[in-house]
């Protein structure tokens, strides 16, 4: 795709399943590491003239946080679906 000016433009989906490359790697360390590779890869495509559109995909992630939630009902309020995604 490329827009009115000429440029390439690329729509990168980055969260969810993106975040975690396989069952060994699940933390939030483990997903901010996997963050910074997809990071330094979008800088590459910038500075190959490439517009980047970034999004966030976030399944996994706010299914952990429902999880968390079930396991913690007697000693916490449960948080909501909406919220949930909102906080990832």
């Amino acid at each position: 795709m490329s827009n009115a000016n000429g440029g390439k433009i690329a729509v990168v989906a980055v969260g969810g399943n993106s975040l975690i490359k396989d069952k060994a790697h699940q933390t939030v360390p483990d997903q901010f590491a996997a963050s910074e590779e997809s990071m330094a890869r979008i800088t590459d495509m910038i500075e190959a003239g490439w517009n980047v559109v970034i999004t966030h995909g976030n399944g996994p992630q706010v299914g952990f946080i429902l999880r968390r939630t079930e396991l913690a009902i007697h000693e916490l309020h449960p948080v909501p679906l909406d919220y949930c995604g909102a906080d990832t």
